[in-house]
């Protein structure tokens, strides 16, 4: 296996926050069952600003374009599973939730987390 860059986790965490805060702000804004907030618009274009920034301040090599657009659907069908799980009416958060695992455990391969050690 050849080495290659590390990817900062810093930036994951930021597209994590920004699928997050989009899924929460179209929550906010087109369900009658979730209540009406003006934090995840907020937080959303905090996220986002920050996540531009660090865009434009450094180059994202290898493998980590791929890794911030998983880890931005795992902030979607994560925050989705969990407003299903809030708000029942809304349905099953199965599909979701599954999703989200699956992208979970593709993103921690492509980390290199979860590679078997070999001898």
């Amino acid at each position: 296996m050849s080495e290659s860059t590390p990817i900062p986790k810093g930036i994951l965490l930021l597209a994590f926050l920004v699928g997050l805060c989009g899924h929460a702000t179209l929550a906010v804004l087109t369900d009658s069952q979730v209540p009406f907030s003006l934090f995840p618009l907020i937080a959303l274009v905090l996220a986002a600003r920050q996540l531009y920034q660090h865009y434009a301040s450094e180059p994202m090599e290898g493998n980590t374009p791929a890794c911030c657009v998983i880890s931005f659907f795992i902030g979607i069908f994560g925050h989705s599973a969990f407003l299903r799980v809030q708000y029942p009416e809304l349905g099953s958060n199965f599909v979701p939730l599954i999703i989200a695992l699956l992208l979970a455990a593709w993103l921690s391969v492509k980390l290199g987390i979860m590679v078997g050690k070999q001898k």
